[in-house]
């Protein structure tokens, strides 16, 4: 059923494709950087803002999802 729904589906034109190319590529680039601080948090050892820092990746991975 659903590969009838894809055919039937239309097809996004290229600025919208483009568009959502982007926005996923800048939702990576703000995770990898999330990650990066994170792991400079727990270094210094600083949990409160470690945690805080979960709680903003676990949104980018909803939102990318």
């Amino acid at each position: 059923m659903e590969a009838v729904k894809a055919l039937l589906k239309p097809k996004a034109n290229p600025q919208q494709q483009l568009r959502d190319w982007q926005r996923r590529l800048h939702i990576q680039r703000e995770e990898k950087s999330v990650q990066k601080a994170i792991k400079e948090a727990v270094k210094r050892n600083d949990m409160v803002s470690a945690k805080l820092l979960l709680v903003l990746l676990d949104t980018c991975q909803r939102v990318q999802k």
